[in-house]
C-alpha cells in the first residue's frame, strides 16, 4: 500500500535529500510490528535505487524500531510461516544490522507485540540482543508464555543497564500451564533496578501473579496500564496497590477489570484495603474499559466501574473515559447506573468525560449508556461543576432525554462551561440533523453537537 505510493517518485527527479527523507518518514507503517516486513518501508524504499538506499541508511529513524508480532494460539500454516520468518530475522543478525544503521547513540525500540493468548514467544532469542543494546533502549516489550521465562526478567537486573529506558510492556500469559505449586513459587520478580532513572511508563498483562510482584522503580512511574487476562482480571487490590506504589501517578488505564461472575470468591468493596487519609493522589487521567459484570452484594457497590472510581477520592482527576459492554444490565442487578452516576458526581475536578460501548451486540442501541442517561436526568443535581466536555455515544431514538439532562443536572447554572458531543452512528446523521432543528432542542442546541462515530478514535474490541 505505502510502497506503491512512494514509487510514484522517480529517482531522477532530483528532489532534495531533506524533502525525500521527510516524505519517506511519513510512509513508515502505523504499527511498529509492520516495519520489519520486507514489503513495507523502510526495506522497500532502500531497494528502489542507490540514492534512496543512501537516504534511508543515513537516517536513524528508519532503523531504530524492531517489534515482532507474537503468534496466536491457533497455530495454522500461515502462523508457522510467520514464526519462521521472525526466527530467521533474529538469528541472521538482522536486528543488530538495523540498530547499527541507527548509529551509536540513537535510542531504540525493541520487543514483541503480544497477540491474544500467544502460543509462544521470542524472549529466549531476543534476550542477548536486549542485553547488548540495553543502554540505548527507550521502549521495551516483553512477552512470556512459560514460567521459565521469568528467569530472563530476573537476569536482566544483573546484566543489563537501561539508562535510556522510558517505557516497558510486560505480557505474561502462562497460568494455564502452571500448577498450584508453580503459582506459589512465583515470588518477587526483579525486573528493572533503581538505576533505570528515566522509566516513567509501564504496561502489564500478567495472569500468574499481581503486577506488583514485579520489582521495579514504581515511584518513578507517571503512566500505568493494567490489562486483565482470561485467567486473571484486574482486581481492586491491584488498583489500590498500584496507587500505593506510584504516588506521583498521573495516568492510569484499567482494561478488563474485576469480573465477579468469573471470580465469585473475589472480595467485595469492604474487603479492599484503603489508602491512608493523608495520601495525596495525583491522578489526572483514568481510563476503564470493559467491566462486563455487575457486582451485587450486601454492600451494594454497584458496577465494577463504580467500584474502581469510588474506592478513593480523586482530588485532581480531570479526564475520565469509560467503555462499557453493550448489553442490557441483568435483571437481578440493583440500579448499577445509579451507583455509577453517584460515583461520577464525587469527582469534583472532572473536566472531561467520555462514555461509549465496546461495539458488541447491537451497537446502534447503547443499552447501558441509555440506562445511565435515564437515571442521571432524573437525579437531583450534584457535582459536575467543573465539567467542560462530555462525549457520549447515543442513539437518536432517545435524544429527548439529552434535552432533559442538559436542562436539569447539567444545566448552564450548574455546568456553565459544558459542551456535549454525541457520537452517533454514521447512518443516523440525517436523523440527528432533523432532531436538532426541532424546537424541543432550541434551548440546548448551542451546547450540543453530533459527530459521526467513525470520526472518534474509540478503542474497540476486535
Amino acid at each position: 500500500m505505502q510502497s506503491t505510493q512512494i514509487t510514484h517518485l522517480k529517482p531522477q527527479d532530483g528532489v532534495p535529500y531533506e524533502i525525500l527523507r521527510d516524505i519517506f518518514l511519513l510512509t513508515l507503517p502505523e504499527r511498529d510490528c509492520d516495519r520489519i516486513h520486507p514489503s513495507y518501508p523502510p526495506t522497500i524504499i532502500s531497494q528502489v535505487c542507490s540514492h534512496w538506499r543512501e537516504i534511508t541508511f543515513s537516517e536513524p529513524k528508519f532503523w531504530d524500531t524492531v517489534i515482532f508480532n507474537s503468534i496466536p494460539r491457533n497455530h495454522g500454516h500461515s502462523n508457522q510461516r510467520r514464526a519462521d520468518q521472525h526466527n530467521r530475522f533474529i538469528t541472521s543478525g538482522t536486528v543488530q544490522r538495523w540498530f547499527h544503521r541507527a548509529g551509536g547513540s540513537h535510542t531504540l525500540v525493541l520487543g514483541e507485540e503480544a497477540s491474544d493468548m500467544p502460543s509462544s514467544c521470542l524472549i529466549s532469542l531476543l534476550f542477548p540482543i536486549i542485553v547488548e543494546f540495553s543502554g540505548r533502549i527507550k521502549a521495551l516489550k516483553i512477552v512470556m508464555t512459560s514460567s521459565s521465562h521469568l528467569d530472563y526478567m530476573r537476569e536482566l537486573t544483573q546484566v543489563a543497564q537501561f539508562g535510556e529506558l522510558a517505557r516497558v510492556e510486560i505480557h505474561a500469559e502462562m497460568r494455564e500451564s502452571m500448577t498450584s505449586l508453580d503459582l506459589e513459587a512465583v515470588g518477587a520478580i526483579h525486573a528493572f533496578n533503581d538505576k533505570t532513572f528515566k522509566l516513567n511508563e509501564a504496561h502489564f498483562k500478567v495472569d500468574m501473579a499481581p503486577p506488583v510482584h514485579f520489582v521495579m522503580p514504581w515511584r518513578q512511574l507517571r503512566r500505568v496500564k493494567l490489562t486483565g487476562c482470561p485467567w486473571r482480571p484486574v482486581l481492586p487490590t491491584d488498583w489500590i496497590a498500584l496507587l500505593r506504589l506510584c504516588p506521583d501517578l498521573e495516568t492510569a488505564e484499567l482494561i478488563n477489570p474485576y469480573d465477579p461472575e468469573r471470580w465469585p470468591e473475589a472480595m467485595s468493596l469492604s474487603d479492599v484495603p484503603k489508602l491512608d487519609q493523608d495520601d495525596e493522589l495525583s491522578l489526572v487521567s483514568l481510563t476503564i474499559h470493559d467491566a462486563d459484570s455487575i457486582l451485587h452484594d450486601q454492600h451494594r457497590t454497584g458496577s465494577p466501574e463504580c467500584m474502581f472510581i469510588h474506592l478513593l477520592e480523586f482530588a485532581h482527576l480531570k479526564h475520565l473515559e469509560i467503555r462499557v459492554q453493550n448489553a442490557p444490565w441483568t435483571a437481578h442487578s440493583e440500579q448499577p447506573e445509579r451507583w455509577l452516576v453517584q460515583a461520577l458526581s464525587g469527582l469534583k475536578s472532572l473536566e472531561s468525560l467520555t462514555l461509549y460501548t465496546s461495539g458488541r451486540n447491537d451497537s446502534f442501541y447503547p443499552y447501558r449508556i441509555h440506562a445511565i442517561v435515564q437515571y442521571w436526568r432524573a437525579t437531583p443535581p450534584e457535582g459536575f461543576g467543573a465539567l467542560r466536555s462530555f462525549t457520549l455515544q447515543y442513539s437518536h431514538n432517545h435524544a429527548p432525554e439529552l434535552v432533559r439532562l442538559l436542562q436539569g443536572p447539567l444545566s448552564t447554572t450548574r455546568c456553565p462551561y459544558l459542551s456535549m458531543t454525541i457520537a452517533g452512528e454514521d447512518e443516523e446523521m440525517g436523523m440527528w440533523g432533523a432532531l436538532l432543528a426541532h424546537p424541543l432542542f432550541s434551548s440546548v442546541v448551542d451546547r450540543l453537537k453530533v459527530t459521526p462515530r467513525s470520526e472518534f478514535n474509540f478503542q474497540q474490541v476486535e
